[in-house]
C-alpha cells in the first residue's frame, strides 16, 4: 500500500515538472493586441496619445501599455490600458497603485457598464479631487475584481492561451476637479468596450 502511494506521488511530481516546463517554454497563443484597435479620432471626442513617464516605462517593462488624453464634450480624462500578457505582474489592484501614488480613496462604488461592472473611485491628493473608473476586460465581459483577473490569466496560461483572450486593465481618470458624467462618456465612447 505504501509503495502505491509513493508511485502515485512520484508520477504526480513528474507530471508537475513536465507541465511547469511546458508552461515556461511554450509561449501562450497570442492574438493581435486589442490595444492597437483603439481609435485615435472620432466624432464625439478628441484624443492625444501620451508618452509614458520614465517611472512608468521602468515599471511596465515589456508589457503593452496605451496611455491617452481624451476630451469628450466638456470632460477631460486620461485612459491607461495595460495588457499584461508579456508580464502579468504589472497588472495589479488599481487601489494599491493609486494609494502608492499618494491618492486618498474617499469613496468606491460599483458602476454598471456594457458587459459587466466597473468601479468608480473618488480620490483626492493635496487639494486635488478626481474620479477614476477601472475594470478588467477580456473583450467579452468586464469586471472590477483583481481575484477574477488572476484566475482568468492563470487559466489562460494553463490552457496555453487557447482558453480566452488575455484580460487587460482599463483605467480612466479625470484630469480636472469637475467630475465627468461617466455614464454619458461610456455610452458615447463605445470603442472603450472593444478592448
Amino acid at each position: 500500500m505504501q509503495m502505491n502511494k509513493n508511485i502515485i506521488l512520484w508520477i504526480a511530481l513528474l507530471f508537475a515538472i513536465i507541465f511547469g516546463a511546458a508552461v515556461k517554454w511554450i509561449p501562450p497563443h497570442s492574438e493581435q493586441s486589442r490595444l492597437q484597435r483603439l481609435p485615435i479620432t472620432g466624432s464625439f471626442f478628441f484624443c492625444t496619445p501620451l508618452s509614458l513617464s520614465p517611472n512608468e516605462l521602468s515599471f511596465y517593462g515589456e508589457s503593452k501599455v496605451t496611455k491617452r488624453y481624451y476630451r469628450f464634450a466638456q470632460y477631460d480624462f486620461v485612459m491607461i490600458v495595460v495588457d499584461g500578457s508579456a508580464n502579468r505582474h504589472v497588472v495589479h489592484d488599481p487601489l494599491y497603485c493609486l494609494q502608492g501614488s499618494g491618492w486618498h480613496i474617499n469613496a468606491r462604488e460599483a458602476l454598471s457598464i456594457d458587459g459587466g461592472q466597473a468601479d468608480l473611485l473618488r480620490i483626492s491628493r493635496e487639494g486635488l479631487n478626481r474620479e477614476a473608473v477601472f475594470w478588467f476586460s477580456d473583450g467579452r465581459s468586464r469586471h472590477a475584481s483583481i481575484v477574477r483577473y488572476w484566475l482568468q490569466t492563470t487559466l489562460r496560461r494553463l490552457m496555453f492561451g487557447y482558453f480566452q483572450p488575455e484580460p487587460v486593465m482599463v483605467i480612466l481618470q479625470s484630469t480636472g476637479n469637475a467630475n465627468p458624467d461617466w455614464h454619458k462618456i461610456l455610452d458615447r465612447c463605445g470603442f472603450l468596450y472593444e478592448i
